[in-house]
């Protein structure tokens, strides 16, 4: 049918960048079928504005009560409230929602190419509309920011808190993970989350403020940070003692990201009340935001001794400790926060990222999976989580939760990159070299990024582009062994069938570098192969017999039988006797 190809077009045009295109093809839809909910789904990616986003799910919900990916984008951008109901977003099966997530009213497009046929495109038919939503949006990402003391009334100069359970957003700092270079990544802004978030709420309020402070709050919390900050300088001028209104001012223009007058007033709320921790907690977000390097360990320190059941200063300051290198420390803090707040997503991403620093690797991964089950909308969770799966080896897992991730903030560097080595990995060459010209088309030039491109050229026998993506790895960072564009360049030579300057590259340039039995036997299998390419076997046979000196968990078992082949012995029925440059 041609509304089928038509709808199958402004598909692809999404997946492509080009919105404008796919918004004029699903308007010429729409006038052949108003109450098409597909059509309207597909169209609320491609508007500009949150009214127009809304008004398209809210049209697709009316027409199709039950469509989960509508309620979602809802839920998302904040237009319907938190509901545990909603199915949050299927993780540990990517490899069965090309079926789950058909479009009940369409028959699924037919002979897609390239990348739309990887998950990625399946990933898009159920999040487009939510990374339309947000994903272009470079705010402070939300999650549960402050929490009540819940300490008894104290002497003059402090205030006691109530806690008041509320769906709200409030910020978190997060700070580049420890495995994967490149830029500071991008923030994001969710306008609600599946966990209520209890509020610092002071009790100590005058009558005359109290109103005034009440409706600031339920400003904040609504996400009207203009409209809070005019009714909390309401407070602070009849009340000018009021920390937690210079407080709130603070955390209203943080949202807002004007943080050089998010700091001024934080910095008011610990000069008219210094015995006020969360003021010391806000100033310390604000000046991580407008430098990442300044040290504020001692400024949460103080806010945890001024107020030792405030949950948040120790978890930042935890997120402090594991971005310093300290990541056995953390875990004391994020143990007491637990205590704190039992439960809470925030304290198990934390854990989560301490475990990946301490190189954890299995516990890191069931941090990351309680902190996803508890809050589904916390987008660095999914960062995290796909580290996590990637160490431990789960790669379709990883794959399809970095993706869910890329799709709401795609221009993150260091999440690109782990795709794009993920797809190497699992052999989607053609994916990886998209991934890859893309981050260089963004100026992203280093080491690592032009390393993993020449893998997914030299894959490809494209030898003369992958020659020059090694080269300028090369140029970009030090050498080592596990990150070794010289090694790619001798797959290079060997790929060309230039066998003798393979062996030289191997034997001048890879085979100082290694120090391990595992990397040493890497070294001789390709200096044999590299031999027995130049027809001289009774110099291969020396390699082939150094093969068998290493334990054998230091050697693959391909090489295994391919030494024992060319020494005489029994090959495994596996053997490959041609191979091809294998990174």
């Amino acid at each position: 049918m041609a509304e089928d190809t038509m709808l199958q077009e402004a598909i692809e045009s999404l997946h492509k960048g080009d919105s404008g295109r796919a918004r004029d093809l699903l308007t010429r839809l729409l006038k052949t079928d108003q109450n098409n909910p597909t059509y309207w789904t597909w169209m609320s990616a491609t508007v500009d504005s949150k009214k127009e986003r809304i008004y398209c799910l809210e049209t697709a919900l009316k027409l199709d009560p039950e469509n989960a990916t509508a309620k979602r984008g809802l839920l998302l951008m904040g237009a319907i409230p938190p509901d545990d109901t909603v199915p949050p977003f299927p993780l540990n099966h990517p490899r069965l929602w090309e079926e789950q997530l058909a479009v009940a009213a369409e028959p699924r497009p037919r002979g897609l190419k390239g990348a739309w046929a990887s998950p990625v495109g399946r990933l898009l038919l159920t999040l487009a509309m939510g990374a339309a939503a947000i994903g272009l949006v470079a705010l402070v990402f939300s999650l549960p920011r402050l929490n009540p003391s819940q300490q008894a009334p104290r002497s003059h100069g402090t205030y006691t808190a109530t806690p008041t359970y509320l769906t709200t957003n409030t910020p978190v700092v997060r700070t580049a993970t420890p495995t994967f270079m490149g830029p500071t990544p991008l923030w994001l802004l969710l306008d609600a989350t599946y966990t209520p978030t209890p509020l610092y709420v002071s009790a100590t309020h005058s009558p005359t403020s109290k109103d005034s402070y009440s409706a600031g709050m339920r400003a904040f919390t609504q996400g009207d940070y203009a409209g809070a900050i005019n009714l909390m300088q309401q407070v602070a001028t009849l009340e000018p003692g009021s920390a937690d209104a210079f407080f709130y001012i603070g955390e209203s223009y943080r949202l807002m990201g004007d943080y050089d007058k998010a700091l001024e007033a934080f910095e008011t709320s610990v000069a008219v009340n210094a015995n006020f921790g969360p003021g010391y907690y806000g100033r310390a977000l604000v000046r991580r935001l407008l430098d990442p390097e300044a040290d504020v360990l001692a400024e949460l320190t103080h806010a945890i001794e001024l107020d030792p059941a405030f949950l948040l200063p120790f978890v930042e300051r935890a997120a402090f400790l594991i971005d310093n290198g300290e990541p056995a420390s953390a875990l004391a803090d994020l143990a007491t926060a637990e205590g704190l707040a039992p439960g809470s997503a925030l304290v198990h991403y934390q854990r989560a990222r301490a475990y990946l620093a301490l190189g954890r690797n299995e516990e890191a991964l069931a941090a990351a999976q309680q902190a996803n089950s508890l809050d589904s909308t916390m987008l660095p969770v999914y960062e995290t989580l796909g580290q996590a799966y990637y160490v431990n080896g789960q790669m379709d897992e990883a794959l399809g939760t970095l993706q869910v991730y890329v799709l709401y903030v795609p221009e993150d560097v260091d999440v690109m990159v782990m795709l794009g080595t993920i797809y190497n990995e699992a052999g989607d060459y053609t994916l990886a070299l998209e991934n890859f010209d893309r981050l260089v088309g963004l100026g992203v030039k280093t080491a690592e990024v032009y390393y993993q491109r020449g893998i997914a050229h030299l894959r490809l026998g494209e030898y003369d582009l992958a020659e020059t993506d090694f080269t300028r790895s090369a140029l970009y960072g030090k050498r080592d062994f596990d990150f070794n564009p010289e090694l790619g360049l001798a797959w290079v030579e060997y790929g060309r069938g230039k066998y003798g300057n393979a062996y030289i590259q191997l034997e001048q340039k890879v085979r100082p570098l290694a120090d391990t039995d595992e990397r040493l036997a890497l070294v001789a299998y390709w200096d044999a192969l590299s031999l027995e390419g130049m027809g001289k076997p009774e110099l291969a046979r020396r390699f082939w017999e150094e093969l068998l000196l290493y334990p054998s968990s230091a050697v693959e078992d391909e090489w295994l039988a391919a030494a024992l082949l060319h020494l005489g012995g029994t090959p495994t029925p596996t053997l490959t006797q041609t191979p091809t440059p294998t990174p």
